[in-house]
């Protein structure tokens, strides 16, 4: 499954990529991540993911290595893990960019979600919805967040 959101930001670009970058704060804004660590500034990460979908219950332990970065411009990421009392495994390529100067920057997003066991049993659609929920809520609270700094 693929998403894609772009939000309006009035925030500077170099604001917007030092928060991206800001481990404590950036996970606040992502719904269902319980914690996240550094591994590798700027390279490795590991987060928990825990989010009810459907019957399920899920709790995602995620290794996520940094692919590619551009300063002040795009970022790519992969996050994998497997929930072993579901019997479900996820991976997540993430790519993230920047444009815009002055005090506008638009941030665009684009994930693809891989979604395989027990979970995947629940279907495209029901999928698809808890993911589109989180990911407009990820937007409008990152968009908060960031505007409320400026």
């Amino acid at each position: 499954m693929r998403f894609e959101k772009e939000i309006e930001i009035v925030n500077s670009k170099e604001n917007v990529w030092r928060f991206l970058w800001d481990v404590d704060r950036f996970i606040a804004c992502v719904p269902g991540c319980k914690e996240a660590s550094t591994v590798e500034p700027g390279k490795q990460y590991a987060a928990t993911m825990v989010e009810k979908v459907g019957p399920f219950r899920v709790s995602f332990p995620l290794r996520i290595d940094v692919v590619e970065s551009r300063d002040l411009a795009y970022i790519k990421a992969v996050a994998a893990g497997s929930d072993n009392a579901v019997g479900s495994r996820m991976k997540v390529e993430l790519e993230v960019g920047l444009k815009g100067d002055g005090d506008r920057t638009v941030l665009s997003i684009a994930a693809s979600v891989d979604v395989l066991g027990k979970l995947a049993t629940l279907g495209h659609s029901i999928i698809k919805r808890k993911a589109d929920q989180v990911m407009e809520e990820f937007a409008q609270t990152l968009k908060h967040k960031l505007e409320g700094a400026a």
